[in-house]
């Protein structure tokens, strides 16, 4: 056992589960419910039915007590292959649930990078508050509107770039409680300084944001003229407002030709209807004001 599994498994061993009163209250319920077996010789004629009420058991257990014992997930440590030099990620946690009115799938995925990279440690704490709080609201919100309402959170995640030079981790959430919402985080690793990159990393002025606006905006207004179910919150479409400029930590990514792509969430520049829109900024767009370190990343 490397020291990364190691590693893994004493997290998985040191996990709190707490499950909440009203799922502990109905397994309690239906194991109330249950008959007192005696010590005596079971019979084939009475040995089916308590079978079935065992089989029974055990599938309420597994609906409703899965949710906050699965960090033996973990413990299995399911392995994906190494990534790119020295990185590599697994699911270190995975909480689920599941009634007639609520649903929830949440993976938590674990990356580790050398022996101690505060890149890495910085990402994997992140990743861990973030779906934790996530976990923590479903709770809440289910004791809140028990099932008068319906409700589900998934989160998924997967490996976005994997280059000798740059590893992008993307985290997706989908919630629905009444209406959809779905949003994205993006992790970046420079494999060639070991640092986490920010999208205000990238650039050699702090203007960079106006630059990428402007863009952004000219691809909305070109989209907008050639279909007009493209909508965006633009006051030339009507709206009495438009989006900020980007931001020094907006999500961002690099696409398989190595131009910059700067993705919106659901509702933060367009009605729910045109999702999570994203925008590609070509090359020689921002390249006078690419640091000089991020120009050949992809060649």
């Amino acid at each position: 056992m490397n020291q990364f599994d190691k590693k893994l498994r004493e997290m998985a061993a040191k996990e709190k589960i707490n499950i909440p009163d009203s799922v502990q209250s109905r397994v309690e319920a239906t194991l109330s419910t249950l008959p007192r077996t005696e010590k005596a010789p079971v019979r084939r004629s009475i040995a089916r039915p308590k079978m079935a009420m065992a089989a029974a058991c055990i599938a309420f257990l597994l609906i409703f007590i899965m949710p906050n014992v699965s960090v033996a997930y973990a413990q299995s440590l399911q392995k994906i292959p190494l990534i790119g030099d020295l990185i590599r990620v697994v699911t270190i946690r995975n909480y689920f649930y599941s009634d007639p009115t609520h649903e929830m799938d949440v993976v938590v995925p674990n990356i580790s990078y050398d022996a101690n990279n505060s890149a890495a440690d910085h990402i994997n704490q992140d990743v861990d508050a973030l779906t934790q709080t996530l976990v923590d609201q479903f709770y809440s919100d289910m004791e809140g509107i028990g099932a008068a309402g319906h409700q589900s959170l998934y989160t998924d995640y997967n490996v976005q770039t994997n280059t000798a030079r740059w590893f992008t981790l993307k985290l997706a959430v989908h919630i629905e409680a009444g209406s959809g919402s779905s949003y994205f985080k993006y992790y970046h690793i420079d494999k060639e300084s070991g640092k986490i990159i920010k999208l205000g990393d990238l650039f050699n002025t702090p203007d960079f944001g106006k630059a990428l606006t402007e863009n952004i905006k000219e691809q909305m207004r070109q989209r907008s003229a050639s279909d007009d179910t493209q909508v965006y919150f633009m006051k030339t479409a009507g709206f009495g407002f438009e989006f900020a400029d980007v931001a020094p930590e907006h999500n961002f990514y690099f696409n398989d030709d190595g131009d910059l792509v700067i993705p919106f969430d659901k509702y933060e520049v367009a009605p729910g209807s045109m999702g999570c829109p994203e925008f590609v900024i070509q090359k020689d767009v921002i390249n006078d004001i690419l640091k000089d370190e991020f120009k050949d990343i992809f060649p």
